[in-house]
């Protein structure tokens, strides 16, 4: 079975065992017509909860799920990735990835560096693993500090490295 990241757990709320969902990928009402969630720390999840509520709280989202009943036990679920299986993904087009840059040009300061090999979805922060133009891998955190700019028409991704990034490729 496949899965795709939803959010993150965040900071617990109350002494129910509720938490805050940060990074949410789905909006509350869609949250809401989920049975079931899934929860780990690796790119695969580890427990399978039923889903028991959604609420807004000051524009966050706060859920709780079936086995979580304290602030302990949120708590120890704090910075796992929330799941859903890729077959319930498919009822939720906001899910579609929006650019997929596999095979994409990896270009900085206007030199190419390398090519885009794959993304990974990691619990912390997706990264973009590419190849550089003799052979290594270099993973790269797929955040806007180091993404300067994507260009679909010519399949080019202009990144700024750290000084030292590739210092060992």
């Amino acid at each position: 079975m496949s899965f795709k990241i939803i959010g993150y757990i965040g900071k617990s709320f109350g002494l129910e065992g509720k938490f805050y969902l940060t990074e949410p990928k789905l909006n509350a009402e869609a949250l809401r017509s989920l049975k079931y969630v899934y929860v780990g720390n690796g790119v695969e999840p580890d427990e399978v909860h039923a889903l028991l509520s959604v609420e807004n709280r000051n524009s966050r989202l706060c859920i709780s799920v079936e086995g979580i009943e304290s602030k302990e036990a949120a708590t120890r679920l704090t910075h796992s990735a929330l799941f859903i299986t890729d077959k319930q993904a498919s009822s939720f087009p906001e899910l579609e990835e929006d650019t997929d840059i596999e095979g994409y040009k990896v270009f900085e300061n206007g030199i190419q560096i390398g090519e885009v090999k794959e993304i990974q979805e990691l619990p912390g922060q997706d990264m973009i693993i590419f190849i550089t133009m003799d052979g290594s891998t270099v993973m790269l955190p797929y955040v806007e500090e180091f993404i300067e700019d994507i260009d679909d028409e010519q399949g080019i991704l202009h990144v700024q490295l750290l000084e030292g990034m590739m210092d060992d490729h």
